[in-house]
């Protein structure tokens, strides 16, 4: 192993609850329910994604358009009074890895604009050699582009890489990249998507460092 790349939203920082506050205040602005089915569906992905999803899915290209401008909208209003937190024992394992003489790298479905800020107010940037954003590549998760351009930014192979995620859109975009994965999601893998796509499953990140100290 030679380079960890994380994902952002949900990995380091807790930014999903936030995420799914936002969204469900942007779809009552025009009368819709926003179910954790659908919440599902999305996570892991562009905003960019999530509208072109939300298009074909409801079928109205402006109601579109204007959840995902509310979205942003919350979900800003709510870090200008609101501290960013950062993901239980994420400094320990960055420190661990670090001492282990590991390269880092986040791949972040979000802009640069929105992540910089982010991860400036958690502390964390400074942890990482290299950053790429989904505003920097042309393909979503699932598809790889995000975690091979981040890979060669660290001068990396994929195979020498691991990959940690906490969204299946994420993980299918490793496992189509060749990486080695780490799923640690808010609920336990169904049983078809464990036996569809290869990942090593933890509840939170302690638990893989300890894999990885034994």
């Amino acid at each position: 192993m030679q380079a960890v790349i994380f994902d952002m939203d949900g990995v380091l920082i807790d930014t999903e609850k936030v995420s799914k506050q936002a969204f469900t205040k942007a779809f009552e602005s025009v009368d819709l329910k926003f179910t954790e089915e659908l919440y599902q569906k999305i996570l892991g992905r562009s905003l960019k994604d999530i509208e072109v999803f939300l298009e074909e899915t409801l079928h109205y290209p402006n109601i579109a358009r204007q959840i995902i401008q509310q979205r942003e909208i919350e979900f800003a209003k709510y870090y200008q009074t609101h501290p960013v937190e950062v993901k239980t024992g994420i400094f320990d394992f960055l420190a661990f890895i670090k001492n282990r003489r590991l390269k880092t790298a986040v791949a972040t479905s979000a802009k640069e604009s929105i992540a910089v800020p982010l991860l400036e107010q958690a502390g964390l940037i400074q942890h990482f050699d290299t950053l790429t954003f989904g505003s920097q590549v042309k393909k979503a998760k699932p598809h790889p582009e995000i975690f091979l351009k981040a890979a060669a930014s660290l001068a990396v192979r994929p195979e020498e890489t691991i990959v940690i995620e906490d969204s299946e859109s994420g993980i299918i975009a490793a496992n189509q990249g060749g990486f080695q994965a780490v799923f640690i999601p808010e609920t336990k893998p169904t049983k078809t998507f464990s036996q569809q796509y290869n990942f090593a499953y933890y509840q939170k990140v302690q638990d893989f460092q300890a894999s990885l100290q034994n």
